[in-house]
């Protein structure tokens, strides 16, 4: 089955990418914080055990404070009351971080849906071809065919003779009767209109089908033939062929239109003849 993705919804495709976004840069936040966190606490020790003693004869020596000396006292004070509030400024990297980077992933996915879309509608979006695996084997089983019984000559009833077929002229513009019978077993027949069959998901469709367009084609029988038009939607093929606008259909083509699969069958026969028959 092949599909075309001719548009994405933006704001679907944001959301997407908050969610996204979430799940890449949650563990890059948590370990920022961590690392933040450590080096707050390992500065704030650092500063507090800055000292110069100089050695002297008698006694101990004397101590120099280098934080007072060197000005750091207000960046000590700072890196302390921050260490103070380890957990606090831990969990605000970790959210800010995540935050940010939710809103920049959800930002990218909305401007790519709208890029995506002005793309689609110059080239038609992106075919994909999907193989559906849990789908059984559709193919017709034969059927046994029971032979009859011999019948003994002497109970064998006498074969009459064949009438003479009587030649019909030929007269009347041929009539056809089509409809459309689906691949899956749980499906129903859906008979073909003799001017315009209307298919689509709105409920004034002749043949109404979900997860369509509401318009989504359109089958004319225009000199005895019967043509599908796509009205715009792209998701309709014949015989695994797009249709871009327009296509024919014969007996026994396969039409899928969205995710519903069908066989034509169209019949043609003279109206002379079936009255005679």
């Amino acid at each position: 089955m092949r599909y075309a993705i001719n548009r994405i919804s933006p704001m679907r495709a944001m959301l997407y990418g908050l969610l996204l976004g979430l799940g890449i840069w949650i563990i890059p936040a948590i370990i920022l914080g961590w690392l933040v966190r450590t080096t707050v606490l390992s500065l704030e020790a650092w500063l507090g055990g800055l000292r110069m003693v100089i050695p002297m004869p008698i006694g101990e020596g004397i101590a120099i404070d280098l934080t007072s000396a060197l000005s750091l006292g207000d960046t000590q004070a700072r890196l302390s009351a921050l260490a103070g509030q380890d957990l606090a400024l831990m969990l605000a990297i970790i959210l800010g971080v995540a935050a940010a980077g939710m809103l920049f992933t959800g930002l990218a996915a909305f401007l790519s849906a709208i890029f995506y879309n002005l793309f689609a509608g110059v080239f038609g979006g992106i075919e994909v071809s999907l193989n559906a695996l849990d789908v059984p084997d559709r193919r017709p089983v034969p059927a046994a065919v029971a032979l009859p019984a011999a019948v003994p000559a002497a109970q064998a009833p006498p074969v009459a003779a064949p009438r003479p077929r009587v030649e019909q002229p030929r007269t009347g513009t041929p009539v056809a009767q089509a409809w459309l019978s689906p691949t899956s077993a749980n499906g129903e027949r859906r008979a073909l209109l003799d001017s315009v069959t209307r298919i689509g998901s709105a409920d004034g469709n002749d043949i109404i089908l979900s997860g369509l367009a509401p318009q989504h084609a359109e089958i004319r029988r225009e000199g005895g033939r019967y043509l599908i038009y796509d009205l715009g939607s792209r998701r309709t093929w014949v015989n695994d062929t797009q249709v871009a606008a327009v296509h024919m259909l014969k007996d026994g083509f396969r039409l899928q239109m969205g995710q519903s699969e069908f066989i034509v069958h169209i019949q043609t026969t003279n109206p002379a003849v079936a009255e005679a028959r």
